[in-house]
């Protein structure tokens, strides 16, 4: 079998290359069904009580979750006319939003008073425009009723607190993107702040695009140079990057077309699946880069491509096998974690690692057999320094077997000791860097108002 396979790629390599491509072609096609989910909630084992609670909860009563939007100049009372009229403005905007079911500000709040022993309701904000006589109102209401202040204003006076609830069933990126223009047009001027569960999942799937994206654009930078300095060969880094990009478009089109057959949540893409790309690329690179440097080393010896690209894949093809399918059944285990979204994460990882592996026995020997190479170029003269360095550690490993067999496991028992330091950390605001814009929102909104998580009861 081996040896019909490496034959294939010898003797019928443009049909081979031809091949792979187009059954690439067929499994990345699935990315139509592609989807990345920004709602948290799908984390969770649909078995898992809590779970079934939310679930209950938003099936009686809708959407509980809310949005919470600070804004305000620190220092700067919010009793004064400015402000309360951008409140005014503010409110009546999202209100008009149509994937809006309720905005809770002071402006669309109502006072109760009682006069003469009758109770009497009034808006609490009673015009767009207020004078001092009626800031001074509020003000006094307020200070009276510290449980309806604290929900609409920070504990320094000098921020406002709007709460929007969304419709059940809205899309909270869309939702987000409506929620900040409103804000850029009303509160112009003003320090503003926005946290909640369905605005960090309505911008955390642009996080998601955008941190994968990064990842990979710098996991390719790196990769790309380590290839130069090693092949010395710009064909020769082209065909490993062939088998990279090959097969992350395999792993992705696979996951949709999963998800497009079977309809499962399990294979949504979502902010615990970020790190796919960058698994897979470093495995496809490391499978591609394994034939290359070993078809380098027996061209230099044999002179003879063909016999070069034998002894290559002979030498090769069990080995990267057997590295592929252990490594792949390891991520299928996954199928077994608690939180579902894992399944799609080592399913689609699993078919990943085994397209590269396809590729790198297949369709890779088959450029290499269709490529002109010139003996006489430095990348197969001569070994490259990273070549070299690894024959220097080779040697030092033969001549000491034993030390280096004790400072490795020196390394590994002190890394052992680390697992006591290991912390399991719940908190959303983790997620995210200190510093960034959305992280120092949350603080914010936890430190002066009444925070961004609540607990629900169903009883």
């Amino acid at each position: 079998m081996k040896n019909w396979l490496i034959n294939q790629s010898l003797d019928y390599p443009r049909r081979t290359v031809f091949i792979s491509l187009i059954l690439t072609l067929v499994l990345g096609s699935g990315l139509r069904f592609f989807k990345v989910e920004d709602d948290m909630m799908k984390l969770l084992p649909q078995n898992m009580e809590s779970r079934k609670t939310w679930d209950k909860v938003k099936e009686e009563f809708g959407n509980t979750e809310m949005i919470f939007i600070a804004f305000g100049k620190t220092g700067e009372s919010i009793y004064n006319p400015t402000t309360l009229t951008s409140l005014w403005d503010f409110t009546a905007a999202l209100e008009a939003i149509p994937d809006v079911e309720e905005v809770i500000s002071m402006a669309s709040m109502n006072r109760m008073d009682s006069e003469d022993g009758f109770l009497e309701i009034n808006e609490l904000l009673p015009n767009r425009v207020l004078n001092v006589n009626q800031l001074e109102e509020i003000k006094i209401y307020l200070d009276n009723h510290p449980n309806v202040k604290n929900r609409v204003i920070g504990q320094h006076g000098d921020f406002l607190n709007v709460i929007v609830r969304p419709l059940d069933g809205a899309s909270n990126d869309i939702l987000a993107e409506k929620l900040l223009a409103e804000a850029d047009t009303y509160l112009d001027g003003y320090e503003t702040h926005f946290g909640g569960a369905p605005y960090l999942t309505g911008v955390i799937s642009e996080l998601i695009r955008n941190d994968v994206m990064m990842l990979v654009r710098t996991g390719m930078v790196v990769m790309v140079l380590i290839l130069l300095l090693n092949l010395r060969s710009v064909p020769a880094v082209g065909m490993v990057l062939s088998v990279i990009f090959l097969s992350l478009f395999a792993m992705t089109g696979s996951m949709g077309w999963i998800r497009g057959l079977t309809g499962s949540d399990k294979f949504l893409f979502t902010l615990m699946n970020t790190s796919m790309p960058i698994i897979l690329l470093t495995i496809a690179n490391s499978d591609g880069v394994h034939v290359l440097a070993k078809f380098f080393k027996k061209f230099r010896q044999t002179g003879n491509k063909r016999e070069a690209v034998r002894q290559t894949m002979d030498a090769l093809m069990l080995p990267i096998f057997l590295t592929s399918l252990t490594t792949a059944i390891a991520f299928l285990s996954l199928i077994f974690a608690p939180i579902e979204v894992m399944t799609g994460y080592g399913v689609s990882i699993a078919i990943g690692i085994t397209w590269a592996w396809i590729l790198s026995s297949l369709m890779l020997p088959s450029l290499i057999m269709m490529k002109s190479w010139n003996i006489s170029s430095r990348a197969l003269t001569s070994s490259s320094i990273l070549e070299r360095f690894a024959n220097t550690i080779g040697k030092i490993v033969l001549q000491y077997p034993r030390k280096v067999l004790m400072t490795g496991l020196t390394i590994v028992f002190v890394g052992l000791a680390g697992i006591f330091w290991l912390n399991v950390e719940v908190n959303i605001q983790s997620f995210f860097k200190k510093g960034t814009e959305i992280r120092e929102s949350l603080e914010f909104l936890d430190r002066e108002m009444l925070g961004t998580m609540d607990m629900q009861f169903y009883m």
